[in-house]
């Protein structure tokens, strides 16, 4: 077995299984990291809608916070206990070299940390769900947590080495904590929270707002993960006296750091492997739908037609239905003659629902009047508004569609609505 051959890596792991430290913290973290991401899932009761996007973010979220803390006060508690035992003179005198030698010590502190996470991502991919996750896992997030523990672990080890201070781990392990989940760490790990699924194919005017953020770049996430990697590299050389290799590695990562954070990674951070082909047809309107809904593309279809024939020619160019997407307008967003409107893929397709979005949540005479005469509805309540301020049916044709522009428009954009015209009253 390769447990029973006498190498100074099995000599350490040995050692660890004897004590059983390093398998308890690989135990207590895949445990932790399991319950945080459960309870962020159960707590918010997102059983009935889970996606892989939803899963990884919890897993994230838990790797970034109790596994940090974990890897980061076993990592330096080592290197601080190795430099208060004054075990450094077996770096020097090693025949193996510096560096083999500095990878023997960091085994307990890089090995079981991490498969304590392995552990629970694979806990986390093959539990059976209530219902089937939408999506692949993130094999591509869950790259870059893991070394991003490896990292972490590794610099751990290197403080605790240079500032061999009992108890040193503790406020060291605070600190990551709050460095991997601040803002400043996005352009290397992404956002904690608030992923989503990205999408390829047909653009959309405002879509990254409505609900279809642009796909990522593929190599995006390996890249992060490789300059993680390089992070650890530059701390186990600097632990084994490597000064100009190590020097040379951090001005080649200052590069790639400085050009991760330049390159435009748009408005959401997820995986490249959940990444959904989002494609439109039709002109005027045009109906943008994602791979996961092309059943619902032909009733949206129709329902934009004819509404797009009530507005005569005032109506949204784009609708749009994704994943995320939502019953929001989008008026213009700086595109010359582009008006996208958001579907809610958890309701209905109905012109009801359309009709709400393009009158806005007021519930003033001039937006009964409007959506009464969008959806041809009239109750006792509404017609008394209509004929008493004159509707957009009392307009002729060539007035009717500028003046709904108008008050589209100003809906949008959370202004005060032009006044809807009556026989004697305002001309649009």
């Amino acid at each position: 077995m390769v447990l029973m051959r006498r190498t100074p890596f099995v000599i350490v792991l040995r050692a660890n299984l004897r004590r059983q430290a390093g398998p308890l913290v690989a135990l207590l973290l895949a445990g932790a990291l399991v319950a945080v991401a459960w309870d962020k899932l159960y707590a918010r009761g997102r059983w009935g809608d889970t996606g892989w996007v939803w899963i990884g973010e919890m897993c994230g979220l838990a790797a970034r916070t109790v596994g940090v803390g974990c890897a980061v006060l076993l990592a330096g508690w080592q290197g601080g206990a190795e430099a208060r035992d004054d075990a450094g003179w077996g770096a020097t005198t090693s025949a193996r070299g510096g560096v083999t030698y500095q990878l023997i010590g960091l085994a307990s502190g890089i090995v079981w940390p991490l498969t304590g996470y392995v552990v629970a991502m694979t806990v986390m991919v093959t539990w059976p769900y209530p219902r089937e996750p939408v999506g692949r896992p993130p094999l591509d997030m869950m790259a870059v947590d893991a070394m991003m523990l490896t990292a972490f672990s590794c610099m751990a080890y290197l403080v605790g080495r240079t500032v061999p201070l009992r108890g040193v781990s503790v406020p060291l392990a605070a600190a990551a904590v709050a460095l991997s989940a601040s803002p400043w760490s996005e352009p290397l790990l992404g956002p904690l929270t608030d992923l989503r699924f990205t999408y390829g194919g047909d653009a959309v005017p405002g879509g990254a707002e409505l609900g279809a953020p642009p796909r990522p770049s593929v190599w995006l996430p390996w890249c992060k993960a490789a300059v993680l990697a390089g992070v650890a590299a530059i701390a186990v050389l600097l632990c084994a006296r490597r000064w100009k290799t190590s020097g040379a590695l951090a001005v080649v990562l200052s590069a790639a750091l400085t050009l991760l954070t330049l390159w435009p990674q748009g408005p959401a951070s997820g995986s490249v492997v959940n990444s959904r082909e989002l494609r439109c047809s039709g002109h005027h309107p045009a109906v943008c739908v994602s791979s996961a809904y092309e059943s619902r593309r032909q009733p949206l279809e129709r329902l934009a037609e004819r509404l797009s024939r009530r507005l005569e020619g005032a109506g949204p160019t784009h609708y749009l239905l994704t994943e995320d997407s939502g019953h929001t307008c989008q008026d213009r967003d700086g595109v010359e003659n582009a008006w996208t409107v958001g579907i809610s893929a958890h309701e209905a397709i109905s012109m009801q629902n359309l009709a709400d979005c393009l009158t806005g949540a007021s519930t003033s005479a001039q937006a009964r009047a409007v959506y009464g005469w969008l959806t041809q509805e009239t109750n006792s309540r509404d017609s008394t508004a209509l004929s008493g301020t004159g509707g957009p049916a009392r307009l002729p044709a060539p007035e009717r569609a500028p003046w709904i522009g108008r008050y589209i428009a100003a809906v949008a954009h959370g202004s005060r609505p032009p006044r809807i015209p009556g026989p004697d009253g305002e001309k649009p």
